[in-house]
């Protein structure tokens, strides 16, 4: 672990963020009576690389994201993470401009609806409409679903959706610090909270069942560790970034398994002493090292610069 993850690991832990995971009762007082919440604008940095396309998707915004120079052939759909409860922040805004400066990508960023005003399914139907109307612009091998968080575990929940669905298999998954299995009941996991800096089991569990509705939990679109071995070994290949000291830990190495038992292709890269996605701080040096690796998966995937 570098130094500078260490003090910024110091400083996660100065904020109330694990403390409200910690409580469901806080979690309840928060979210059940709140005003659904605004996305962060689109950031300077990401405006001054990008042109900014908006529309409405299924009656829900989108925005486009377009390289100004050096575009590739990659197109990205990047699914914002906040346990689904939460919206898109200025962090993210850091992770989707270092993925365009790293691979020229054309980036899709869906604002897929929240709980606990909304549920999984009608997140999935918008997500499809998403994807048919990037193919409309990108061949499916160039396309990249990636997300962190709550929004990686989507990812992976969208390409079973889509699959399920008979739509063509994009290229590559790309996971940062995913949230693969929101029932909290992997037996590793209280070791993992007990170093995580930011999250808490019993605030988790909470949100996921709010995103979930009245589906068990348990749901491959909901929690993919427990897809079929069938469904899995059909996933495009999975590239998984994960730092140790997070909750998301074992189930992120027990999805990797999963897959690559099923005859799949997942990779696993941990980070000793990261917190859960720490690639929104991009100046770490494993942060670094995470986008290196996904500059060079993604310019293999799609091709290299026109």
């Amino acid at each position: 672990m570098s130094i500078p993850m260490k003090l910024a690991c110091a400083a996660v832990r100065l904020t109330r963020t694990k403390q409200h995971y910690r409580s469901k009762a806080w979690m309840r007082a928060e979210y059940l009576q709140r005003s659904y919440p605004v996305q962060a604008p689109v950031s300077r940095s990401v405006r001054k690389l990008c042109t900014v396309e908006e529309s409405m998707v299924g009656g829900f915004r989108t925005v486009t994201l377009r390289p100004r120079s050096e575009s590739s052939d990659a197109s990205i759909i990047y699914l914002h993470g906040g346990t689904y409860i939460n919206e898109l922040v200025r962090p993210h805004w850091s992770i989707i401009a270092e993925l365009i400066r790293r691979t020229g990508a054309t980036v899709t960023v869906p604002f897929y609806p929240l709980a606990p005003e909304h549920t999984f399914g009608e997140a999935f139907e918008y997500l499809e409409t998403v994807y048919a109307r990037v193919l409309e612009t990108a061949a499916s091998d160039d396309v990249v679903l990636a997300g962190d968080s709550a929004g990686g575990g989507l990812s992976v929940g969208m390409a079973l959706h889509l699959q399920a669905a008979g739509l063509p298999r994009p290229g590559r998954l790309l996971l940062l610090s995913p949230w693969a299995d929101i029932t909290g009941t992997n037996p590793e996991l209280p070791a993992y909270e007990k170093v995580d800096p930011m999250l808490a089991i019993p605030g988790a569990v909470e949100a996921g069942s709010w995103w979930a509705g009245k589906e068990d939990p348990r749901h491959p679109l909901l929690s993919p560790v427990y897809a079929p071995a069938a469904d899995l070994a059909l996933l495009p290949p999975v590239d998984i970034h994960q730092g140790e000291r997070d909750m998301c830990m074992p189930d992120a190495a027990k999805l990797a398994a999963r897959i690559n038992d099923a005859g799949g292709t997942a990779a696993l890269t941990a980070y000793p002493g990261a917190f859960h996605v720490f690639m929104a701080l991009p100046w770490l040096p494993e942060s670094k090292a995470v986008y290196d690796d996904v500059e060079r998966v993604v310019r293999t995937t799609s091709g290299e610069r026109r």
